[in-house]
Order: structure tokens, then sequence, then C-alpha cells
């Protein structure tokens, strides 16, 4: 065990609760581009963020008339279709009204036409040049607030969720580590230019679904492509996890029955945390997409068993606009009981494929959550 992972402790760290709770955005945001974005998570949210993600648009276009940002890894694999040069299509996609494929089943499947070795030097998914694009703007927002101390969050996938792509599932596997350096050079490009003032936000949908499918023994397997990413990102970085439940158009990719398994991947990732890297917070998604958390005080119970590192924030995913704010001060309440502490806020993921008025109604009950 390392010495990050030394200093976790079971169960709850501090029977004392701060005076106010913290928010975290998980990353994108249905509004019109990444300054609106931005601005608007400050006008409800500025005192209680701790870091701030540029909500994740990009570019609008008649193909893409919302953004081909706005469904996470999607953007990647996009990016991918159009390089004729790298891969062929072997099933194109079924497309809704933004672009998007319309589910989890209608993702186009793609061949490589390089090697692992070779394909890094032939690929460029482009997280960097949006932070290029939107760090400006966070900075000039963060001082018209008066938050010098927020950080700019920049969430990326790791190699494993390039998978959905692959026509293949043994290419799946060879080609993980090779997208693993492609997103790792993009990710140390933008740690290059702005060090210490970015957390990156590794997101994990995929491991945690193999987590769930794995037996408790095999859970280290889901590891290693979060390890392998985490290897190549240069010492020092400041990294939050998402152990996201899948979001694709509202839908999650997992089901729990049960938070164990979640709570038993979380511990591992802890106890083999890397001592070069700061393990910033860690967000747990109770929501599945449009299905609100339970209300049931049992389900939390096994978030009593987490271990975390004394400086690592934990990240309750729960608020949702399926609950009132009283049901999820409710859900909260339960959450900070099996912890002995409080916790910082957030939904179960991005907030990119809910419409604009639902989303500004979750900032609202979000800053009302932290009090």
């Amino acid at each position: 065990m390392n010495q990050t992972a030394t200093s976790a402790q079971p169960g709850p760290v501090s029977a004392q609760k701060p005076s106010v709770r913290s928010a975290l955005l998980v990353g994108s945001l249905p509004f019109s581009n990444e300054e609106e974005c931005m601005t608007r998570a400050l006008d409800a949210l500025a005192p209680v963020l701790f870091c701030l993600p540029d909500g994740e648009i990009g570019e609008k276009s008649p193909a893409f008339p919302k953004g081909n940002r706005i469904a996470w890894v999607v953007y990647a694999i996009e990016k991918m279709t159009e390089d004729q040069t790298n891969w062929e299509v072997v099933k194109p996609p079924v497309r809704g009204e933004d672009g998007m494929a319309t589910s989890y089943d209608h993702i186009q499947k793609l061949r490589p036409l390089r090697s692992p070795a070779e394909m890094p030097q032939h690929v460029r998914l482009g997280y960097d040049d949006f932070f290029r694009s939107s760090y400006p703007i966070f900075k000039r927002l963060r001082e018209q607030y008066n938050r010098p101390d927020l950080k700019f969050q920049l969430g990326v996938p790791t190699g494993f969720a390039m998978g959905f792509a692959f026509a293949s599932q043994l290419q799946w596997l060879r080609y993980t580590y090779a997208f693993n350096t492609v997103i790792a050079r993009e990710v140390n490009a933008a740690l290059d230019e702005a060090g210490n003032d970015v957390i990156v936000q590794l997101e994990v949908p995929p491991e945690l679904y193999a987590a769930y499918m794995l037996p408790t023994p095999l859970l280290g397997l889901a590891l290693k492509p979060i390890k392998d990413l985490l290897s190549k990102i240069k010492p020092g970085a400041q990294i939050g996890m998402h152990l996201c439940l899948g979001d694709f158009h509202n839908h999650a990719l997992i089901h729990p029955k049960t938070l164990g398994k979640m709570v038993a991947f979380s511990n591992k990732l802890v106890d083999e945390w890397p001592s070069q890297h700061t393990l910033a917070y860690v967000h747990y998604p109770l929501a599945e997409g449009l299905v609100p958390p339970p209300l049931n005080d049992g389900y939390y119970a096994p978030l009593k068993n987490l271990r975390l590192p004394s400086a690592t924030r934990l990240v309750a995913g729960f608020v949702h606009e399926g609950r009132t704010l009283e049901e999820n001060k409710q859900i909260r309440d339960s959450i900070e009981t099996e912890r002995g502490q409080a916790v910082n806020v957030a939904t179960s993921c991005g907030l990119g494929r809910r419409t604009p008025e639902t989303a500004e109604k979750l900032l609202k009950l979000m800053a009302e959550l932290t009090v």
C-alpha cells in the first residue's frame, strides 16, 4: 500500500460537520456555449464550487446542433469516425436529432487500420484544444466572481471507454492502453500550461460496469485501465474520480441493486492509488439517469465502509429533479448519518442531456443542499 492509501481511514473520518458543504458539477451543461455554462454555474454556485468544468458543448453544426461534446466519449468516437485514414466504419450509427447515436446499442462500430503501437502517432482527440479555448474564459470569470482558489476541471475518459466503438472485443482490449497514451498526452499538455490550477477528472463508467460484472476477488482487473492512464499522466497531478453509471440520453448503463460493489471498487482504487498523484475527490453516482435515487435509508448503508484519504473529498451524486427539496435533504442526511460527517453534493452525472430549465432547477437544488 502506498503513502496516499495508507492515510485512508475506514468509515467516518470526523464527526464534526463543516459549516458549508461544497458542490461539484460533473461536466456537461445544456446551455449555448462554454462561457454561458460557466457563467450560469457561477451565478448559482460560486461560493460552494471547488472546481469548475467548462460545460462541454464543443462545436455546433448542422450535424451536431447542440454541440459535439454533449455526450461524453461519443465526441471522441465521432473524431475517430471522421478519420477514414486510420479507421474503417463497420457499422454506421443510428442517429437522433442531436446527431448522436440514439442508444448504447446504436453507437457506430469501427475497425482500426493501425496497430496499437502505431495508433497514438495518428490519433488526436483534442481535449487539450478545448482546454486552451476555455481556460482563458475560466480565468476571467474566476476573477469576476472573486474565487481565486477555484480550479479548472478537465474531464476525460480512459482508453477503455473507446471500446464502445470497437467491432471486436479483443481489439477493444488491445487498444485500451494505446488510447491511454493519447489521452495522457493531451492531459499533460493542459498540465504543462496550467499545472496545479487544473483538476483532471477521470470518468470511468466501463470500468465500474466491469466491476459490477466481476466477482469481488477480480476487481483489480477493472482498475487496470485507470492505473495505466494514471501512470502516463505527469507526476503531481490533482485527480478527481467520477465513478459513473453511464448517462447516455439520460439512461444509465449500470443498475446497481446495492452500493456494496461500488464501495469495494472505490476502496481498492484508494488502496492502490499511485503516490505521485493527489486524489482530490471521488464522486459516487447515486441516481440512474432519469431514475431518481432511492429514499430507502438502507440503500446508503454501504457508504459507511468507504475508505478515503483524509484530504480527499467525498462527493455524493444524489441531487435529482425527480425528488423534492425535502426528499433530496432526506437522502443527503441518510448519507451523512452513515458517514458521520457532512458530504459534498452533486448530481449523478453531467447535465448536458437535461433541458436548460431542468439544469437550472438542479443548480438551484444543489445550492440549497449545500446549506
